[in-house]
């Protein structure tokens, strides 16, 4: 093979594959019409600081990263007063969920 490629190609290269990829995964996001993920319940600037160590010590998610366990389907979980709403989790002292959400404590609805 004698095709030789300069520093400057594999630079360029190597930048244009990361970036391609954001943009696909940018424009994968915008069709998404599920309101639930698009909903903030837990804002961190109205919580305390124990509210917020719960949260991060239990990795608690905005959008569950597996659409098979997410907070509405938890055992936890007590579903909004409106429909569309945030619902609630006992894990995090009754607080507010992204029902769409996601955290360690996740268990199976019986």
């Amino acid at each position: 093979m004698d095709k030789k490629f300069s520093r400057r190609t594999i630079l360029k290269r190597g930048l244009q594959i990361p970036l391609g990829g954001g943009v696909l995964f940018g424009l994968a996001a915008c069709g998404s019409d599920d309101s639930s993920s698009a909903m903030v319940c837990a804002d961190p600037n109205m919580m305390t600081s124990a509210q917020e160590s719960v949260r991060r010590t239990l990795k608690y998610t905005e959008v569950s990263p597996d659409p098979a366990s997410v907070c509405s389907g938890c055992a936890f979980f007590h579903a909004p007063a409106q429909e569309g709403g945030c619902g609630s989790c006992e894990m995090f002292g009754g607080e507010p969920v992204n029902p769409g959400g996601h955290c360690d404590s996740w268990s199976v609805d019986a």
